[in-house]
C-alpha cells in the first residue's frame, strides 16, 4: 500500500523541481523530504523515481509511470477526507487555486476572508504562475481553479467573469495633464509611457482599450516595460512616465501621483474564474465557486473599486 503522505511529497518535488523547494512548500526539512522519497521508492519496488539534471530533479521512467497514479490517489484521499468531514457536519478539505502573477494580490485575500468565514475547515493553496502554466495545471489537475485576466475561451474549460477592474491613467504630482478636466486619448502620443511587457494580460487589456479608441500602442513612446504593477507605479512616482494602473494598486493617499481625467469610458482589466468543464472535483470546489461569485463577494469587490 502506497503512503499518501509520501505521494504528496513526490508530487511536490515534481512540481517544484527540487527537494529543497518541495521542503519549503511542505514546511519540512530537506532531509525529511529525501527520506520520504527513499521510502516511496522502496514501496514501489526499490526503483529510483528522480534523477538530477543540472539544478533540477527530473523524473525517471519509473517516476513518470507513477505520476498519473499518484495524482489520482492523492485526489481520491482528499475527496474521501472531505466526504467524511461532511458527514460530521463540516465542509472542509484542500483546494488548489492557480493565479496570474501580479494583480490578484489586491483583491483575492478579501474574497478568501469570506470563504474562510463560511468554510473554516477549508484550506486554500494559492500558487502564482504565468497564464499557460495555469491552463497546464488545470489540465493536469494540479489546480482545482485558476484566476487570470484576459482569458481566452478554450475547449474543455469553463470560464466565468469574476471581476472587472478599472485602469487609471496616472501621472506624477505636478504633471500638466493633472490640471486638465478632460484629456483626449490622442494626447498620449506626446508623453512617455510605461507599459507591461508584450504578451502580458494587463498589456493586452491596455492595447485593446486604446485600440477601441482609435489609438495603437505602436504610436506611443514606450520608455519602460515591466510586468510588475508596483514597478509601473514607481516609474510614475519618479516622473519617468505615465502609466495605466489597476485601481487596486493605487496608494490610499495620492500624494506622489494623480489620476488623469482621460475622456471617454475607462479602460478595464477583466478577471476570470476558470475550471475544467469535466467535473471530477469534490463538492467543496463547487461551494467555493459559489462563494467567490456570490453576493457578499460582489459587494466586497465593489467596495474595493472593482465591478462584479
Amino acid at each position: 500500500m502506497l503512503n499518501t503522505v509520501y505521494l504528496q511529497t513526490f508530487l511536490a518535488v515534481v512540481e517544484t523541481g527540487s527537494f529543497s523547494a518541495a521542503a519549503k512548500r511542505l514546511h519540512l526539512s530537506q532531509p525529511a523530504v529525501s527520506q520520504q522519497i527513499r521510502a516511496l521508492e522502496e514501496q514501489v519496488g526499490g526503483v529510483r523515481l528522480f534523477r538530477r539534471s543540472g539544478q533540477q530533479m527530473v523524473l525517471t521512467l519509473a517516476g513518470e509511470q507513477l505520476l498519473t497514479s499518484a495524482r489520482e490517489m492523492v485526489a481520491l484521499a482528499e475527496r474521501t477526507v472531505q466526504a467524511v468531514s461532511a458527514l460530521r457536519g463540516q465542509v472542509g478539505g484542500r483546494v488548489a487555486i492557480g493565479c496570474l502573477a501580479g494583480g490578484v494580490e489586491a483583491f483575492l485575500p478579501h474574497l478568501l476572508t469570506i470563504v474562510q468565514r463560511q468554510y473554516p475547515a477549508l484550506t486554500v493553496d494559492i500558487e502564482l504562475q504565468q497564464a499557460e502554466r495555469l491552463f497546464e495545471g488545470l489540465a493536469e489537475r494540479r489546480f482545482d481553479l485558476a484566476i487570470l485576466s484576459d482569458a481566452p475561451r478554450r475547449r474543455g474549460f469553463e470560464t466565468r467573469l469574476l471581476a472587472g477592474e478599472r485602469l487609471a491613467l496616472t501621472a506624477v504630482i505636478g504633471h500638466d495633464l493633472l490640471q486638465q478636466e478632460q484629456v483626449p486619448v490622442g494626447v498620449l502620443r506626446d508623453y512617455p509611457l510605461a507599459l507591461p511587457r508584450v504578451g502580458h494580460p494587463l498589456r493586452r487589456s491596455i492595447e485593446d482599450g486604446l485600440r477601441r479608441r482609435g489609438l495603437s500602442v505602436g504610436e506611443l513612446r514606450v520608455v519602460c516595460e515591466t510586468d510588475s504593477p508596483l514597478l509601473l507605479r514607481a516609474a510614475v512616482e519618479a516622473g519617468q512616465a505615465l502609466a495605466f494602473l489597476p485601481v487596486s494598486v493605487l496608494p490610499t493617499r495620492l500624494d506622489r501621483l494623480g489620476v488623469v481625467a482621460l475622456a471617454g469610458q475607462p479602460l478595464v482589466q477583466e478577471w476570470y474564474l476558470i475550471r475544467l468543464r469535466e467535473r471530477t472535483t469534490a463538492r467543496i470546489v463547487d461551494l467555493l465557486v459559489e462563494c467567490l461569485l456570490g453576493e457578499e463577494a460582489r459587494s466586497t469587490l465593489l467596495r474595493l473599486g472593482l465591478s462584479a
